[in-house]
């Protein structure tokens, strides 16, 4: 056999080895030719395989779209629950507090009464028992305390049962943010797992999907060549590459653009600012220039935190407030900083990649586990402004996506978290303690 007919017996493409067979080679296609039978059986073969790896595909896709926002459901529904904990925590706090001034103002009365002259009756109602609830017994029950003392004693005892009520209520409300923490792990859990077949059914579909066109084509003409059909086959699958590399460098190209964007937008920022009045200090060498471009903010040589962007116009913080887009209110479980779309984003910490695609209203989001239960999430990523994958460890201060306006979104911004062990916490506070 010659050289060139050993390469039409080879597959141009690399499949899974359990789908590898179920491909045609360019050996096959030839032999099909051979006979009307043989080459109407391959074309429908070919027919079939094309439409199932495209609907494999877009079948992926819609699953990882679906298990991305079942996700994000998950964690919305964590992040109420963690909210009714708080909340009740905070409830009960201000009971205990209430409780605990209402039971010194009975303690100062009770010493009062048993300074000498008090009425010996009094002293032996307030001292003749040792336990607190007997002792406050004793109190209401003591005719010559008075009703502003039964007041006192029924708003402690009633506050105590509140804080009582509230600790109970609170230990729920803790024992079912535990669960929906566990729920929405592994819900992330499938939604990565999701993602990675999409992409995996896209990469295939890649390989072969323009491989099979020219083998029907092939088939379908007979003026065509074996020979011709196999570099087309060649041309489609380098075409499928060089869409690829373009898309890469497309997007390192707006991820400088935007990077420059900033940099000019700091440098503006910087002029615009008044001069601090000179004091007269020791002549020191200055710091030799870095050139130009914007750089990750202070990455802590490799082990610190920084901030996940370097420049914004606007800033929200963490915490309750009136949704823009769904109309109620309810917790801001991250921090928002608007910028350009395509702006360098940031690894505010060193980790692993845990997920990196489509999370329902957050549209296009990254999460970075760093380890005892902290984790960072990235939320509304333009599209292809995705530059890490799942299981990929990253540096503080890597260029890990750009900014976008993918999602429930009213404008290019990033969406920015702290999560502990699940539950969201104000993420600049965080930072600022690190």
């Amino acid at each position: 056999m010659g050289a060139l007919a050993l390469a039409f017996a080879l597959p141009l493409f690399v499949a899974a080895p359990a789908e590898a067979d179920a491909y045609p080679s360019w050996d096959d296609v030839e032999q099909a030719r051979g006979s009307e039978g043989a080459k109407n059986k391959q074309i429908g073969s070919l027919t079939s395989l094309i439409a199932e790896l495209e609907q494999a595909t877009a079948t992926a896709q819609a699953a990882a779209d679906k298990a991305g926002e079942e996700f994000q459901n998950a964690r919305d529904e964590l992040d109420l629950a963690a909210g009714k904990y708080d909340k009740v925590v905070a409830e009960q706090k201000k009971a205990q507090k209430q409780a605990d001034e209402l039971g010194v103002a009975v303690g100062q009365i009770a010493a009062t009464l048993a300074r000498p002259g008090s009425s010996n009756m009094t002293t032996h109602l307030l001292f003749g028992e040792s336990k607190p609830g007997e002792f406050l017994k004793g109190l209401s029950m003591s005719a010559k305390i008075g009703d502003q003392v039964d007041k006192l004693y029924d708003e402690a005892q009633k506050a105590t049962n509140t804080a009582e009520a509230l600790a109970a209520q609170a230990k729920l409300a803790k024992t079912e943010r535990t669960r929906l923490a566990d729920a929405s792990q592994k819900a992330l859990e499938r939604a990565a797992a999701a993602t990675a077949a999409a992409s995996s059914a896209e990469a295939e579909q890649q390989d072969n999907l323009g491989v099979m066109k020219a083998q029907l084509a092939t088939l379908r003409d007979d003026r065509l060549s074996i020979e011709d059909g196999y570099q087309d086959g060649v041309k489609a699958r380098a075409a499928a590459a060089a869409r690829a590399a373009a898309a890469a460098r497309a997007r390192e190209a707006a991820a400088a653009k935007a990077a420059a964007d900033a940099a000019a937008a700091q440098a503006a920022a910087a002029a615009a600012q008044p001069a601090a009045p000179s004091t007269p200090s020791t002549p020191s060498t200055p710091a030799p220039s870095t050139g130009g471009g914007s750089s990750a903010p202070n990455p802590g040589a490799g082990s610190g935190w920084t901030k996940p962007i370097t420049a914004y116009s606007f800033y929200q913080a963490y915490g309750y407030r009136y949704h823009p887009v769904y109309h109620d209110y309810r917790l801001h479980s991250g921090a928002d900083f608007s910028a350009s779309c395509g702006t360098p984003i940031y690894a505010t910490h060193a980790g692993t990649v845990s997920y990196a695609g489509p999370s329902g209203g957050y549209g296009n989001m990254i999460i970075i586990d760093h380890g005892n239960g902290v984790s960072s999430a990235y939320g509304h990523l333009y599209t292809s402004g995705i530059y890490v994958q799942a299981g990929q460890t990253v540096s503080v201060g890597q260029n890990i996506a750009g900014v976008g306006n993918t999602g429930v979104s009213t404008g290019c911004h990033l969406h920015f978290e702290i999560r502990l062990n699940g539950v969201a916490t104000d993420p600049m506070a965080y930072l600022a303690s690190r």
